[in-house]
């Protein structure tokens, strides 16, 4: 059980760690608080402390979540690009 503040992100259930990855920290609490039966208080310091040594060892954000976004905005910018290009020849003409 998780109970002494030298508890580091290792020893939290996996299901804890994946809410925390996700940024959703009061799930992460809360699964934190029904697997230990801790107390709020201390759930939420070792959430916070998981959720800033997981971040510190993150180079750079999450800017893509999942491959589809960039497919969408090449996609969105392919069609501005054709809409733009028959603009122009039908103006043109």
């Amino acid at each position: 059980m998780l109970t002494n503040s030298s508890d580091t992100e290792s020893d939290l259930p996996p299901e804890v760690m994946r809410a925390i990855e996700r940024g959703r920290k009061i799930e992460a609490i809360k699964l934190l608080r029904e697997a230990t039966g801790m107390g709020l208080a201390n759930a939420k310091v070792l959430v916070d402390k998981a959720s800033r040594e997981l971040g510190s060892r993150t180079a750079m954000p999450n800017l893509v979540t999942e491959e589809s976004n960039i497919g969408k905005l090449l996609g969105m910018l392919l069609i501005v690009a054709v809409v733009f290009y028959l603009y122009h020849q039908f103006i043109d003409t």
